[in-house]
């Protein structure tokens, strides 16, 4: 029988020595295989192409012998030592590299260095993670020969974008002592000590500019530097009774004693019109600064004010007008009246309060709101309410009051403990006034189109009319003038097409984003509007949202 050994050769690899001689039991590939599997050296590479030629040799030589007669010797290398693998993967963004190891074939592992190298002659310069590299050096050295191992040893670096410039106010202003009154040392409160805290007095700081940051760079794996955008900038704005400082002009300085308030970007000090009660007594308060009532406003009495109004107790069915915020330490009380069957346009509430800025109070009933935000503590009850943005009844943290029946319109959202009764009090909530006025909008649009249109139908007729005469009455330019003006309009028309179909998407994604939210109960018999759709409760809801969605209004359970 032919013999066949392994043999280690100068190269470190291993040759196939066969031995020829000629009998009945005929050497395989099969054979020369089964040889390599029972051997120490199953972790090389294996060259079938030289085991084919080994055999085919052998046949060759054994053809011509005689039975048991020996033949040449034959060698071949079979196997090989073979380093690992690499290739490197710089993803298309260039924010990430890959290594993929081909493991080794008895011969050396790569280490982490040697990866490394190789990434770096592939253009990989930046980002290494010296942690993934010496990972995936041991899982490759661990794994069987000739696996493929892949793994992610660089990461690019997105820029950081600077931070906007923004304002910080230095100082309290009036609802903020409100809504954090300070603690008497038996740990009570007193709403209508709101003392000296305020006021200012000439030369205090009031806000600083917090200047805009330019952004941190970043890179690709191959080097490529990405560059941040940089915050964006305001400017401190100093209103009334207030200036930049000369020392510092991005610090706002008061210029007169009196109250606080935060504007847009910056603050004004309005001159205080200090007052313990307003009663008959006293007469209505008409004041251009801000306005402090320790005390009550009671019953058929008016306080406007250009600046803030600020009430350490209760507003009954009075009328309060503020140029800026309205703070009440305790409630807003009116008289109370059956409003179940009257239109909301005919109901005059007894309280009537109106704010350019936010109003809050504790609780609230039969009353007339008008504001931006509206936020009550604890209860709000039959009122009727007009805000820009949004209704907020409960504790700053947490919308867990109580909204009972009453007619609300919004501008964003509503959010609540509860809302509804147990009574079935008719609760209707809408959200009309933006959309008329992206009604409004449309159909400013529609009429410009509708002219445009005309326009052009009128060219194209009179462009065709001259198209039509004999070329020598047609006058080129008169021709030129009407394609032109044509074209003009045609144009006009197309950008205000374009103008109406964005502010169509802009009211789909408005009527998708507003909501009536319980986190605790939505009873029976409230009603929420969103343009021509509507929905109202037939039966009670655990926590839940209701908005607007595909035409329709849906009631979804929040889930915590």
């Amino acid at each position: 029988m032919t013999k066949a050994t392994l043999v280690p050769n100068k190269k470190n690899n291993i040759d196939l020595v066969l031995q020829p001689l000629k009998d009945q039991s005929p050497l395989t590939e099969v054979s020369i295989h089964e040889l390599i599997e029972a051997s120490e050296y199953t972790s090389l590479y294996v060259d079938n192409g030289n085991i084919k030629n080994a055999i085919a040799e052998l046949n060759s030589v054994l053809k011509p012998l005689q039975q048991g007669q020996p033949g040449r010797e034959i060698t071949y290398q079979i196997l090989e030592r073979r380093d690992a693998q690499i290739s490197i993967d710089i993803e298309k963004g260039e924010m990430s590299a890959s290594a993929e190891i081909s493991t080794a074939l008895g011969g050396k592992h790569l280490t982490a260095k040697a990866i490394l190298t190789a990434a770096q002659k592939a253009g990989v310069i930046k980002g290494f993670s010296k942690e993934e590299l010496v990972k995936l050096a041991q899982h490759a050295a661990q794994e069987p020969p000739g696996s493929i191992v892949k793994g992610v040893i660089a990461y690019g670096k997105d820029p950081i974008n600077g931070n906007d410039a923004k304002i910080k106010h230095l100082v309290q202003s009036a609802q903020d002592r409100i809504l954090r009154p300070k603690e008497r040392d038996d740990g009570s409160v007193d709403m209508r000590d709101l003392g000296d805290i305020i006021c200012v007095k000439i030369g205090d700081p009031l806000a600083r500019k917090i200047p805009l940051t330019e952004g941190i760079q970043g890179f690709t794996v191959t080097g490529t530097p990405l560059e941040p955008s940089p915050g964006d900038d305001c400017n401190l704005q100093a209103g009334d009774g207030t200036a930049l400082s000369p020392k510092n002009e991005d610090v706002l300085v008061s210029t007169r004693v009196g109250l606080p308030r935060i504007i847009d970007n910056g603050m004004e000090v309005d001159e205080v019109y200090k007052i313990k009660n307003v009663d008959v007594s006293t007469g209505h308060i008409d004041f251009e600064g801000s306005v402090i009532i320790e005390g009550d406003v009671c019953e058929g009495m008016k306080v406007t004010a250009r600046g803030d109004i600020t009430v350490g107790g209760f507003v009954e069915s009075s009328y309060l007008e503020s140029g800026g915020d309205i703070t009440i330490g305790s409630g807003i009380i009116g008289k109370k009246q059956d409003v179940e069957d009257i239109k909301v346009t005919d109901i005059i509430m007894s309280a009537n309060l109106k704010a350019k800025g936010s109003i809050f109070a504790k609780y609230c009933q039969y009353a007339d709101i008008a504001c931006k935000n509206f936020r009550i503590e604890n209860q709000l009850m039959h009122t009727i309410i007009n805000v820009d943005e949004r209704v907020w009844v409960g504790t700053e943290e947490k919308a867990n009051g109580k909204l009972i029946a009453g007619h609300i319109t919004a501008g964003l959202s509503i959010h609540a403990g509860t809302v509804g009764a147990t009574a079935g009090s008719a609760t209707i909530i809408t959200f009309a006034k933006k959309l008329e006025n992206f009604d409004d909008q449309i159909n400013a649009l529609d009429a410009k189109i509708e002219h445009e249109s005309k326009q052009v139908n009128e060219l194209k007729d009179a462009s065709n009319k001259l198209r039509k005469l004999p070329k020598d009455k047609v006058n080129p330019e008169m021709l030129n003038k009407v394609v032109s003006t044509y074209k003009h309009h045609a144009d006009q028309m197309g950008k205000l097409l374009s103008e109406k179909e964005l502010l169509e998407e802009e009211v789909n994604r408005y009527m998708g984003s507003v909501c009536v939210e319980a986190t605790e109960r939505i009873y029976q018999n409230v009603q929420m509007i969103v343009g021509d759709f509507q929905e109202k409760t037939k039966r009670e809801y655990g926590p839940s949202k209701m908005r607007y969605k595909e035409r329709k209004i849906i009631i979804d359970p929040i889930v915590s």
